[in-house]
């Protein structure tokens, strides 16, 4: 009997000591947390925004992985963060920020850069702690498109027609050989016969019939009376 509850004593002992162990070894081994800070730098005037900005930004690490707020100067302070590489994005109704890369090593030290999604290779070191400041407006809607003259001017239909014209008149300026021009100046151009008609005449002609009224029809033809023949027999 003195054996068998002795065999149970070590056996409670072994398995309570296996109980303790793990927890001091995940105490002892727990990563240390820490704190991404930085401040949210005025917009510009040119962008227009209302008093309540501040108020209406929020920021996110890792697509929403942790979250965090701007006070009223400006700073924000986002805590309980591990160590590693770690994306801060603000957002915002109506402005855009850069999104930012905070790496933190293992030491403690902190490491901020931009991000480009464009051109990932390129690297652009920022200070840390962060000063992020607005970039632009986010543009919703696609501003209508303005008549502009030179839109006009360089339609393929208007480029067609003064290209000829502007050699013509750049030709004689171009050419500084005498004999050439006196060769230009020989040219005998195909002459248009008189006889032709001329387009405007003809258009102006179609279109006077078609709106000439067309003439009334003729009045019919009266019926002459016909005459009656009484032959009546005389009694």
């Amino acid at each position: 009997m003195l054996k068998i509850n002795l065999f149970v004593l070590i056996l409670y002992l072994n398995l309570g000591f296996a109980d303790v162990e793990p927890v001091e070894n995940e105490v002892a081994t727990a990563a240390p947390l820490y704190t991404i800070s930085g401040y949210i730098l005025p917009p510009d005037r040119k962008l227009g925004l209302t008093l309540r900005w501040l108020s209406e930004i929020t920021l996110s690490i890792n697509g929403g992985q942790y979250k965090g707020f701007v006070r009223t100067d400006g700073h924000f302070l986002i805590s309980g963060v591990p160590y590693g590489s770690h994306v801060v994005e603000v957002h915002h109704a109506d402005i855009y920020f850069r999104p930012v890369r905070v790496e933190i090593n293992s030491r403690g030290k902190y490491r901020a850069r931009e991000v480009s999604y464009v051109d990932p290779v390129t690297v652009v070191q920022i200070a840390y702690p962060l000063r992020l400041a607005p970039l632009k407006r986010r543009k919703y809607f696609r501003e209508r498109e303005q008549w502009r003259f030179v839109d006009f001017v360089l339609h393929p239909m208007i480029l067609v027609m003064l290209a000829p014209v502007l050699m013509l008149l750049i030709a004689n300026h171009i050419i500084k050989d005498p004999q050439t021009k006196r060769e230009l100046d020989k040219m005998q151009f195909p002459n248009v016969p008189n006889n032709m008609p001329d387009l405007s005449d003809m258009l102006t002609s179609l279109l006077s019939e078609k709106q000439r009224p067309p003439p009334p029809p003729p009045p019919p033809e009266k019926a002459s009376p016909k005459k009656i023949c009484s032959n009546k027999k005389k009694r």
